[in-house]
């Protein structure tokens, strides 16, 4: 069934062809905000005289007994997409009164309309998951606030750091992916809808009567661009693939040093499976789906800036392809964020191995930072502590196993209170910088990121 089919005298219904053009089985999903909107509509076009009170409760009754039949599962594939399943819907509904509705308005800028008004629906949801994410990384940190580990660069023991400060090194970019969710939604926040099929409606309608009874923040300029434009999906769509990339880079890190070769963390058994073959296996699964999870949005992205590349103004149906990447990226957006909280909540430090395991290596720059402190210029201490390393791996002993009478053999400056530089404690409270891994800056830091989750 198709609103549009009396323009064709003969046309000969071809089932791939009418297929192929329909969009119902993408669309349908958007059924709600059809009907939000097309009451919203009517009630505009009552107050323009489009529509007597008697029409108009009529229609807000059919609309409401639409979205029931819809509701309980009626089928929908006899029609071309949602918008006109609601029209031909109500006018079954109502009868011919139905057909009003369609008064003055154009498919072009419903579709515009409800998408921005499902993205306004479900984008504040994704921010109070990343919240939830947010609140269990400061939780943790709380909990395991003296644990020290190493840290890496190039996948190599660098320095030693809180443990809580690595939790909190993945609270930022949450940060930052709710800062840019929410500036997009503020940008989406403009209503389409009253600019016709491209050129805006013939009949007088009160848009800031339409915006206020959906709750938009503002009207849209130009009627071209708000039939045409769908940067405001790309812009959500690319900023949740930023989030699924930094999901996905701390996915790594878990599985890494939850292995044990690295042993700097235990993962809780509900989020680790086992082998079908192997049975001493404890599979890190749920953290390796997580890690592949941003494969299929990064290929949305690129699919919308391939569908919108190069189109024409105004309205084209190749954007009637961005419906399937619009309900599956924010689906699966939601559900990596509810695993994300639970994998948070169930990993904490391996202790006793890494109270045990001890590289003293990783204190190489502080004994850089000594010789510096000394009077000796950075280099050449750099390069000083580099020949004590050296000798210390020639010799097969650990660096706090030299004696002072070694050191010294690489610069005098060495003095007894170099024991002191042996510590992976002494190594932490030793820097100085604001969000640095310094026990009192990373209090800060948990402060701030508490009163920002509060002042959300």
């Amino acid at each position: 069934m198709k609103v549009w089919q009396k323009r064709f005298g003969q046309r000969e219904n071809l089932p791939v062809i009418e297929s192929f053009n329909a969009s119902i089985d993408q669309d349908s999903f958007l059924y709600e905000e059809e009907i939000e909107v097309s009451l919203a509509y009517s009630r505009a076009l009552a107050q323009a005289n489009y529509l007597s009170p008697q029409e108009l409760a009529l229609i807000e009754t059919g609309l409401e007994k639409v979205k029931a039949r819809i509701k309980k599962g009626e089928a929908l594939d006899r029609f071309e997409d949602i918008h006109s399943a609601v029209e031909l819907m109500l006018v079954e509904e109502i009868g011919e009164v139905g057909g009003k509705l369609a008064t003055g308005r154009s498919r072009n800028e419903q579709v515009a309309t409800i998408e921005r008004l499902y993205l306004k629906k479900k984008i504040p949801s994704i921010i109070d998951l990343i919240r939830k994410c947010q609140l269990s990384l400061i939780d943790q940190s709380e909990k395991y606030f003296d644990v020290v580990v190493p840290a890496f660069t190039h996948l190599r023991p660098a320095q030693y750091v809180l443990f809580s400060h690595y939790l909190m090194a993945y609270f930022w970019p949450l940060e930052r992916a709710k800062s840019r969710l929410d500036e997009a939604l503020r940008r989406l926040d403009k209503l389409p809808l009253g600019s016709g099929a491209l050129a805006g409606s013939s009949i007088y309608l009160d848009r800031e009567y339409l915006k206020k009874l959906l709750g938009f923040l503002s009207l849209t300029e130009n009627s071209i661009d708000a039939v045409s434009d769908r940067s405001y999906l790309l812009e959500i769509a690319f900023d949740l693939s930023l989030l699924r990339l930094d999901l996905s880079r701390m996915a790594e890190d878990l599985i890494i040093f939850s292995t044990d070769e690295f042993g700097l963390i235990e993962i809780s058994p509900e989020i680790q499976t086992s082998s079908s073959l192997m049975p001493q296996k404890k599979n890190p699964d749920i953290l390796e789906l997580l890690r592949a999870s941003c494969g299929s949005i990064f290929g949305d992205v690129t699919n919308l800036f391939i569908i919108l590349k190069g189109l024409p103004l105004s309205y084209n149906k190749d954007m009637q392809a961005d419906k399937d990447p619009l309900k599956k990226m924010l689906a699966e957006t939601e559900k990596v964020l509810e695993v994300l909280d639970l994998v948070i909540k169930g990993i904490k430090p391996a202790k006793r191995k890494l109270e045990k395991t001890i590289d003293y290596s990783l204190m190489a720059t502080d004994l850089v930072d000594y010789l510096v402190q000394k009077g000796l210029p950075f280099r050449q201490a750099h390069r000083v502590v580099s020949e004590v390393i050296n000798y210390a791996e020639s010799k097969g002993e650990p660096l706090n196993c030299l004696s002072l009478d070694q050191m010294k053999q690489f610069s005098p400056l060495f003095s007894a209170d170099v024991d002191l530089i042996f510590d992976p404690w002494f190594s932490i409270t030793n820097k100085k910088t604001a969000g640095s891994t310094h026990p009192d800056q990373v209090k800060k830091q948990i402060e701030l990121a508490r009163q920002l989750l509060k002042r959300d």
